[in-house]
């Protein structure tokens, strides 16, 4: 699911910084586990294969609109010890957004990528920015997909599948014509398809933003069971492929080939995810702009206890 040049063979023969090692075919993985490579590849890795990600969902309609956040994860991925630690950040937490003022964060990436510009590298650059100044927490990457682009990753790996804790009616659910229509999930198992999948992360209508960032989150942890399936690992380098027209990131190819290869072995208990709500009050501003506040005397030292 990332966007550099890299072919089959490139994806498994990394010749920059001295790497130079060839990524193991699928026989020979059954040999040597994918997580083995994955702590090789990353002990050439600033930081010695820990790394702090950002992850984004752009709401991307018509150039001249504005591109909000309106998902955004904070990810701190140990290579070494196969951990990787997810947070969530609420699209209306009112920040300060360095260079412009305060503002909500989902802001931020479209005030660096300007509408009818739309420079993907000045607005993610803003959003590291924004989230190092307010949280204290260095980044080393960041990673968006749009609704189109969700809807096609979920598609690449033939769907998901996720257990739903409980029914779900929206009468309410908005389109992408800015209308709206009903969608409703049954409580237990579902098979859910890009569609789908889009639809049950971003309904918030019932249960408000904790709901929707669980549901997410079940998708997530979905594709990573997928990704571990038998037979998917030996894909792994034509959905990477294929993967290239559904995200942008500014990852290396060093950093992209030890992600992927950690992806087939990491333990799904190993994938914590956080919320911050329970940190955070409403407030509505004077210019009646309803958000998130948060208390910056504690909140920063949250989320780094939590990545740590």
């Amino acid at each position: 699911m990332f966007n550099q040049r890299l072919n089959r063979r490139a994806m498994f023969t990394l010749g920059a910084k001295g790497l130079g090692a060839t990524m193991l075919a699928s026989a020979a993985v059954r040999q040597r586990s994918f997580a083995t490579l994955a702590k090789g590849l990353a002990a050439n890795l600033p930081g010695g294969g820990v790394m702090t990600i950002v992850v984004a969902g752009l709401d991307t309609r018509t150039p001249d609109e504005p591109e909000n956040t309106d998902v955004l994860k904070v990810a701190r991925i140990d290579l070494n010890a196969s951990t990787v630690r997810v947070i969530s950040i609420p699209r209306d937490l009112y920040v300060e957004i360095p260079d412009v003022g305060y503002d909500k964060i989902n802001r931020a990436y479209d005030y660096g990528s300007k509408p009818g510009v739309r420079d993907w590298n000045a607005g993610a650059a803003l959003v590291r920015r924004t989230i190092e100044v307010n949280f204290g927490v260095e980044t080393h990457g960041m990673i968006t997909t749009n609704f189109d682009g969700y809807q096609k990753i979920v598609n690449a790996f033939g769907g998901v599948d996720v257990q739903n804790p409980y029914d779900i009616y929206d009468g309410q659910y908005p389109t992408n014509d800015y209308g709206t229509k009903e969608i409703s999930f049954a409580a237990g198992p579902l098979h859910l398809n890009g569609e789908q999948a889009l639809e049950f992360s971003r309904t918030r209508h019932q249960d408000g933003d904790d709901g929707r960032v669980m549901r997410q989150q079940l998708v997530l942890q979905g594709l990573l069971e997928k990704a571990q399936e038998s037979g998917i690992a030996t894909k792994l380098p034509s959905l990477v492929k294929a993967g290239r027209k559904m995200v942008q990131t500014d990852f290396s190819q060093e950093q992209e080939a030890a992600l992927v290869a950690a992806v087939p072995d990491l333990p799904t208990d190993n994938v914590v995810f956080a919320t911050m709500t329970q940190y955070l009050w409403g407030d509505t501003l004077d210019n009646g702009m309803w958000v998130y506040q948060g208390n910056w005397n504690t909140l920063p030292g949250f989320v780094q206890s939590f990545l740590a």
